[in-house]
């Protein structure tokens, strides 16, 4: 079975620009081609910081980019979030991911996308435990489940080595691979349209 690996950030702005995309692809595919999402870790360690009035005035200038470039939208509450001086670490969301990955893995790919839409539309603060359980209840996702699997030193451990993994594929966010017997072919690296994601499926399937 062929594999899409998409290497992401949740804290990337054009990852959320490229998330109704992956979800479209996702819908159509899944049942033929094997998703793996790989966050990258692009603000943990040493790069975790609190965002700063700097910091927001350079995400709002690409988020104006991402929106023309995509046609994403992005919300009200977002903006009103970018007024508080939250800390920015991609490490919690992005052992959320790899929480689903192991709980409800036919799961990853809606729930990745609502955990973006949950900052970059709702508003929502990624640092708390109350994101995550409201995208899981929204999927059917135990929410005790998901607790004790998101809390634990095997979930961290692991989203530590995805890091690792994803290094090794992409050093920039958003890509996407797909690999087939063994050969991969990078299909995105930024923003492509979805209709030429799916040429590039296709003629990869062929």
């Amino acid at each position: 079975m062929m594999k899409l690996i998409y290497i992401m950030d949740p804290l990337c702005g054009w990852c959320y620009g490229n998330s109704d995309n992956l979800l479209e692809l996702f819908e159509k595919y899944k049942n033929e081609i094997k998703f793996e999402i790989l966050p990258g870790g692009m603000w943990v360690g040493e790069n975790v910081r609190r965002q700063s009035p700097q910091m927001v005035s350079f995400f709002l200038r690409h988020d104006t980019a991402v929106e023309e470039h995509t046609g994403i939208e992005f919300g009200n509450a977002y903006r009103e979030l970018l007024k508080q001086e939250i800390v920015l670490d991609s490490e919690i969301p992005s052992r959320a991911i790899v929480t689903i990955q192991n709980i409800a893995p036919e799961l990853t790919v809606p729930f990745m996308v609502a955990v973006q839409k949950a900052r970059y539309y709702f508003g929502k603060d990624l640092n708390l435990d109350e994101t995550y359980l409201s995208v899981a209840e929204d999927l059917g996702i135990d929410e005790q489940t998901f607790l004790d699997y998101f809390h634990s030193d095997k979930a961290r451990k692991e989203t530590q080595n995805t890091f690792q993994k994803a290094v090794q594929f992409a050093q920039s966010f958003p890509t996407m691979l797909v690999e087939n017997n063994g050969k991969y072919t990078v299909i995105e690296q930024g923003y492509a349209s979805l209709s030429d994601l799916e040429q590039r499926i296709e003629a990869l399937k062929n």
